[in-house]
């Protein structure tokens, strides 16, 4: 898999000065960041407003992390009830810091073992909120497989699981796919018939078994080949009974 691109966000994001102190912050104490979430199909080229902005850092240096923001002005907040009905231990796991008095914008920092990555699974790019800064983001094939084990591990119905399969869909679409965002100002989706879907299929299925993947597991190649065949299946990925 190709790696992502690096641009860097436009100055329409909300409180983007705010999120490039924090940023740099944590790089000039030396703590690697690892982007996650949204901001990862942001590089794929969606325009997205990253009112949740997702770092995960060494799980040795998160203590550190946290209390770095904190030191910024950018306060730790308690874990809200409503939004851990919603995505379970991704909003207990880490620290939550807020952006603003009515945190509708935060910063959620994890530890790195939670995305079952390793530092060695990712690549250095341009920050997406300072291009002076270098942060790591996830190798492509690597972001999917740890998606793909999160589910693995966790029941259906598992809280938890919501906010992966948003991600992994939303991979699905930017990066494999390509597809253009929704033109919802008009509510209007661009026609596409079965059959040209089914060819852009075929190209992403055969782009994907020609990209190297290490020494990843067959079975995780055969699963992201079953997904990008048909993303309603995310939702039944689960080794747990």
């Amino acid at each position: 898999m190709d790696p992502l691109p690096q641009d860097k966000t436009p100055s329409r994001q909300i409180r983007a000065d705010i999120t490039e102190m924090a940023a740099k912050a944590l790089v000039d104490k030396n703590i690697p960041l690892v982007e996650w979430g949204s901001q990862i199909q942001y590089r794929c080229g969606y325009p997205l407003i990253l009112r949740l902005v997702e770092w995960a850092v060494p799980d040795a240096l998160l203590s550190l992390a946290s209390q770095t923001l904190s030191d910024r002005g950018i306060p730790c907040i308690p874990p809200s009830a409503e939004a851990t009905a919603i995505y379970g231990q991704w909003e207990r796991a880490g620290f939550v810091h807020s952006l603003d008095p009515v945190r509708s914008h935060r910063i959620f920092l994890y530890p790195l073992s939670l995305l079952d990555l390793t530092l060695q699974d990712t690549v250095e790019v341009t920050s997406t909120f300072d291009h002076t800064l270098r942060v790591l983001t996830p190798k492509p094939r690597m972001y999917m497989i740890s998606l793909i084990r999160h589910l693995l591990n966790h029941p259906i119905g598992d809280s938890s699981r919501y906010h992966v399969e948003s991600d992994l869909v939303g991979f699905i679409s930017s990066y494999i796919f390509h597809d253009p965002p929704l033109n919802t100002k008009n509510d209007e989706v661009d026609d596409e018939s079965e059959e040209d879907f089914q060819k852009r299929v075929e190209e992403a299925v055969r782009n994907i078994k020609t990209r190297d993947w290490g020494s990843t597991e067959e079975k995780y190649l055969t699963i992201a080949e079953r997904v990008v065949r048909d993303c309603r299946s995310i939702s039944q990925l689960s080794s747990c009974e």
